[in-house]
């Protein structure tokens, strides 16, 4: 039994010896791949150390980048608000000078015109100014009488005071011719006014000579136009045709419409100019910087399109 018991014990040992080695050597191999394990983690992290830090240079870099933009836009942006504040002011000017320019031009047409009128009536009198000159040598003439009376006999006083009597009669005369012209010229200018409108006739004074025409439209169909579509109008000589030019007095934009001539039964037709854009010489439409020819039917569209631009930029 004794025997027995010993190869039992010597069994048992020789199996416990094995399953401590077989542990052990299991145990040597987990720990190497824990350290294995260990020191690839610690290598990751540092590479994602390094890899942050990097990523924190490249962020504080595009943080810097970003503000010296901002501030640079910035500037800019200051600078161009000045800018615009300076064109705004300069077109401004402009257009204030555009229109004083427009008015003291209207000022100047006004008196030509005046001028012209005036010269027109007193060329179509010529009657007056010989009546005028009659009086002039005739009363020369009777003052060299009176002094030749002075110092002639009875004779030359005779011969002066017939002189003087045929003077009368030629003035009497020429007086006469002179109202009958200015009665035919008065009823003339009477028929006129009579076959014109009586809001389109002209504004005269108490003095009967004088023309007022320092209101620029002086016939109500064209103040009324001219309040409908917001610019003042007036008609331009034209060789090849009727001419009307309209004006927009804060921006300065300007244009013409002249009446182009048809066929017998065919509509009439408007050929558009520009003659000046203004304020509105960056933000007009292609349409208004171009020549168009439209009929006359389209006139309430064009009108309409125009006030749109306006109203759009004031």
């Amino acid at each position: 039994m004794e025997a027995l018991y010993k190869k039992l014990y010597e069994k048992y040992t020789k199996l416990k010896t094995r399953k401590e080695t077989e542990i052990e050597q299991l145990n040597r191999e987990q720990e190497v791949k824990f350290l294995t394990y260990v020191s690839a983690a610690d290598e990751l992290i540092e590479h994602l150390r390094n890899e942050n830090g990097k990523l924190l240079e490249q962020v504080a870099e595009l943080r810097s980048e970003v503000a010296s933009i901002r501030s640079t836009k910035d500037e800019e942006y200051s600078k161009h608000q000045d800018l615009l504040m300076e064109e705004n002011q300069k077109n401004k000017e402009l257009s204030e000078e555009i229109e004083r320019l427009r008015n003291l031009q209207w000022v100047g047409l006004c008196c030509s015109s005046k001028i012209n009128k005036n010269e027109n009536g007193q060329l179509s009198t010529p009657g007056v100014a010989q009546v005028g000159r009659v009086d002039t040598s005739n009363a020369s003439a009777i003052s060299m009488a009176r002094k030749r009376r002075r110092h002639s006999g009875p004779k030359e006083k005779e011969d002066v005071s017939s002189q003087s009597a045929s003077g009368q009669v030629v003035l009497s005369r020429e007086r006469e011719s002179a109202k009958d012209l200015s009665k035919e010229t008065l009823s003339s200018g009477i028929l006129v006014n009579v076959q014109q409108a009586e809001c389109c006739r002209r504004n005269i004074d108490s003095s009967g000579d004088d023309i007022n025409d320092t209101c620029p439209a002086n016939c109500l169909f064209q103040a009324l136009v001219e309040f409908l579509v917001g610019m003042k109008l007036s008609a331009v000589p034209e060789p090849y045709g009727k001419c009307i030019s309209a004006l927009h007095q804060s921006s300065g934009y300007s244009f013409s419409l002249t009446w182009v001539n048809k066929a017998a039964g065919e509509e009439m037709e408007l050929l558009y100019r520009v003659q000046s854009l203004g304020t509105f010489e960056r933000v007009a439409p292609e349409w208004m910087r171009d020549v168009l020819m439209f009929s006359t039917s389209m006139c309430p569209v064009f009108f309409e399109r125009v006030s749109r631009v306006i109203k759009l930029h004031p």
